[in-house]
């Protein structure tokens, strides 16, 4: 290879990651942008309730107008929407690994598990005056997207104990999986502190390690 062709090999490869590092650069200001308001509008809403949280209080927390705000969402409800987006994706990815990681016990694993999947959405409901209705409204704006991350999760988890391998007399691992999130909604429902809530999810991740030894 001559040295001219070298020249413009590196005059390409240069070109081609300038190209990639100013579409970064221009891309990443939108994602930041667009995180940074979900961000502030979860503080708003741990602080005063859906109901009672505007667009002008998350305007002010994350920094910019109004105006500038309705660029990026059309309502409260849209902001909403979009951060159970976010947290769907986040958990579904958080409990997947949580299972997967190396040199843990079923019990262990399934507790990880289920740890993962509350997220921290979990821990404001338990820890603030307004969980009631933000419950509430998770499930009037955000119903459907739960119901497809919750199948999600129990084909997560039915992969799971397929890989681990579990008694015949218990049934199709898909079956078993849908069982232990009924039961983590029992356990989520009883709760009144995020300690009882932890305390719940042990219990019944020692009960299913047992079960399926």
């Amino acid at each position: 290879m001559t040295k001219w062709m070298q020249s413009v090999i590196l005059s390409i490869d240069f070109g081609r990651n300038l190209r990639q590092f100013a579409r970064m650069t221009l891309e990443a200001p939108l994602v930041t942008r667009t995180d940074a308001i979900l961000d502030a509008a979860f503080q708003a809403f741990a602080s005063y309730g859906y109901k009672r949280t505007s667009m002008d209080d998350i305007a002010r927390i994350v920094g910019m107008s109004r105006t500038a705000l309705y660029l990026h969402f059309r309502s409260k409800e849209d902001i909403f929407r979009s951060l159970g987006v976010r947290y769907f994706s986040e958990v579904t990815r958080d409990a997947n690994a949580a299972l997967q990681r190396p040199e843990q016990t079923v019990e262990e694993a399934l507790y990880a598990c289920f740890v993962a999947k509350d997220g921290k959405f979990m821990d404001v409901v338990l820890s603030t005056p307004h969980g009631s209705e933000l419950l509430e409204a998770g499930h009037a704006v955000t119903a459907d997207l739960w119901t497809v991350a919750e199948r999600e999760i129990v084909h997560m988890i039915a992969r799971w104990l397929c890989a681990k391998g579990i008694p015949a007399e218990l049934g199709p691992a898909e079956a078993v999986a849908e069982t232990i999130m009924s039961a983590l909604v029992g356990v989520k429902m009883q709760a009144t502190s995020i300690e009882g809530l932890r305390a719940g999810e042990a219990r019944l991740a020692a009960l299913i390690a047992r079960a399926i030894a």
